[in-house]
């Protein structure tokens, strides 16, 4: 038997077999992994779509937001005020990005 720290309300330890210890052990160590995966991806996911946006606007924001300083969203809030005006190109690039 595996003994477990902490006690339940009837006073006496918590005991797990091994074989269910493995189970519980082997269970969060997959969901841990999933976990920083589906992390890891959506964080890459929204990288492509900055760098794709950077290459789709540059034009745009030379056009609109050259005196914008970088930072704190306000590229993104110049652009947006002046989403009208944007390329086509930009405003699928600008639209591709999740808001924070």
């Amino acid at each position: 038997m595996v003994q477990r720290f902490g006690r339940p309300a009837s006073g006496s330890a918590v005991t797990f077999s091994r074989r269910t210890a493995v189970y519980v052990r082997a269970g969060l160590a997959a969901a841990s992994l999933i976990a920083l995966l589906v992390l890891f991806l959506s964080q890459a996911s929204a990288g492509d779509a900055r760098s794709e946006a950077k290459q789709a606007c540059k034009a745009d924001y030379s056009r609109f937001c050259a005196g914008t300083m970088p930072g704190g969203g306000r590229i993104r809030k110049c652009l947006g005020d002046n989403y009208a005006s944007l390329s086509a190109d930009c405003k699928k690039a600008f639209d591709a990005i999740p808001s924070k």
